[in-house]
């Protein structure tokens, strides 16, 4: 067992040896063992290891396994230089995914500053062997137990995407790797998750064009089931189909058809979209919202989907009472004013590109005239639950206050005679979009997140503007006075008072446990 001088001596020996180092095997040989030593012992060792590590290939295995060992020791000191050391074991002509696939499960660790250490040390390898640091971190998303995954995922969709430009754009077979890996990855996750795999491929170069757009839509079509002889229609395969097609809304805006996604959901969901738990009827109107704008599908395909999708919207909008006979204000039913937002939405964006649906013949004129009836009384229960909810405070009363205004705003098109289609909304589930973002990098907010969903598609595409903030001020630069207010106001003080106190010159004064990456180590990585 080495003690600290002796491994200054040997270090000293390799030091001092030039282009002969890799005639002192012993003296390497006694760095390798002096990770069984003390523990200033081991951190020299973690150090000293990678050092003269390429010098001697035939002692490489040997070397790695005493490197994963102290990233596994007791002392957190000890475990953290051994970590930091681990990418310079890289081997140029070999598969370094074993040590892609052990920084992969350490960032499990529930020590910040080890966690810390160790994003530093992927962040190195995917620098230096950027398909090894990749193979670990998709195989502990399809293979890992809960946690390992979730920080592989969230290390994937967060500093991957922002090194994207730097590891893959340059390189074509990187970006090929990732989608392979990805597409096998997205059977094996859902929800957020989901969304942070699909993130890393859709900010890829290759799949910036119109081509690489449609072989995302294609995978995502995969992965759906669409392909199989009973689309999906319950359970996890449902809720999976869903999201497929939510995503797919992202690449639509680039190009990629909505046919296939649209008509799933309106031929195969939305006739049983009453029986399905009330989450996953959010998850499929939304869907179905977000793959409305645009619809780029040809008329006689559109035509078919009004009458189910007005079906499934009838059904979800409340029946309008008979009058009582003491005048009593009628009970306001339950309502999820997010779906039936989405859904309207939708019927909303059918009926602009099938005018006739509404006000052709007399059929046409008898649905619009029930229609008319659900959605006066829907009025009247958006205006109550106003009031109630502006009183409510969290995130679902938001959402919800913000899809009781749209949906008023889109009553009052179905209200007009003969019905108008020039609204113009913001979903109530999309983010809005920075004005100045979205001047300056428009390919950029598409991506991120789904188009504005603006009933009036005509024209040139215009920016989004904030909800409540008048679009021709917001393009006005504001003047010295209005500059002056705005900032005293900030300040909390009186625009009269910030000018006075100006005049006079005033001012202001992981651990996580021993077997964490042994599982699998017997080793068989």
């Amino acid at each position: 067992m080495a003690d600290v001088e002796a491994l200054y001596k040997s270090y000293g020996v390799l030091a001092d040896a030039g282009e002969k180092v890799n005639e002192h095997n012993s003296e390497y040989e006694a760095i390798i063992q002096g990770t069984k030593g003390s523990t200033s012992a081991k951190r020299l060792a973690a150090d000293f290891i990678c050092k003269f590590f390429s010098q001697f290939p035939d002692m490489a295995d040997q070397a790695i396994e005493a490197q994963l060992d102290l990233c596994e020791d007791e002392d957190a000191m000890v475990r953290q230089a051994a970590i930091k050391a681990l990418p310079m074991l890289c081997r140029d002509s070999s598969d370094n995914s074993q040590i892609g696939d052990v920084l992969a499960q350490l960032l499990q660790s529930d020590s910040a500053i080890e966690a810390k250490v160790v994003r530093n040390a992927m962040v190195t390898l995917l620098r230096k062997d950027t398909k090894s640091a990749l193979a670990g971190l998709f195989y502990q998303i399809v293979s890992a137990e809960v946690l390992a995954k979730e920080r592989a995922v969230s290390f994937l969709g967060t500093t991957v995407v922002d090194m994207l430009p730097q590891i893959a754009h340059p390189h074509p077979e990187i970006e090929e790797f990732i989608i392979s890996e990805a597409k096998n990855t997205l059977d094996h996750v859902a929800g957020s998750q989901f969304t942070s795999v699909m993130s890393v491929l859709r900010k890829l170069k290759s799949q910036a064009n119109l081509a690489g757009t449609q072989k995302l839509a294609d995978i995502l079509a995969e992965v759906a089931g669409f392909a199989n002889e009973a689309p999906p229609t319950e359970g996890d395969a449902l809720q999976r189909a869903l999201t497929c097609a939510y995503e797919a809304s992202f690449l639509c805006k680039r190009g990629a058809p909505p046919k296939v996604f649209v008509e799933y959901i309106v031929n195969t969901v939305l006739p049983i979209l009453s029986s399905l738990p009330a989450e996953t009827q959010l998850s499929a109107c939304k869907a179905l919202a977000a793959l409305a704008h645009p619809l780029a599908m040809k008329p006689e395909d559109l035509s078919v989907l009004c009458e189910p999708t007005l079906a499934a919207l009838m059904a979800l909008l409340p029946e309008a009472p008979q009058p009582s006979e003491d005048d009593t204000a009628p009970a306001v039913p339950e309502i999820s004013y997010p779906a039936v937002e989405s859904l309207l939405f939708a019927f909303h964006q059918l009926a602009k590109k099938t005018a006739t649906f509404l006000h052709s013949d007399e059929e046409a004129t008898t649905r619009l005239r029930l229609l008319k009836v659900r959605l006066q009384f829907l009025g009247l229960c958006c205006q109550s639950a106003s009031r109630d909810l502006k009183a409510s405070e969290g995130e679902t009363a938001k959402t919800s206050l913000k899809a009781i205004q749209n949906i008023s705003i889109l009553i009052k098109s179905f209200l007009k005679v003969p019905p108008a289609y020039q609204a113009s909304i913001t979903l109530s589930f999309v983010k809005p979009v920075v004005a100045a973002a979205a001047i300056t990098a428009p390919t950029s907010a598409t991506s991120s997140t789904p188009a504005t969903a603006a009933a009036d598609t005509t024209g040139a595409q215009k920016r989004t503007v904030p909800s409540g903030t008048d679009a021709d001020s917001a393009k006005r630069p504001m003047t010295g006075k209005a500059l002056r207010e705005q900032y005293a106001a900030e300040r909390g003080r009186n625009p009269q008072q910030e000018q006075s106190s100006s005049g006079n010159g005033s001012g202001s004064s992981w651990r996580g446990g021993r077997g964490r990456g042994r599982g699998r180590r017997g080793r068989n990585y």
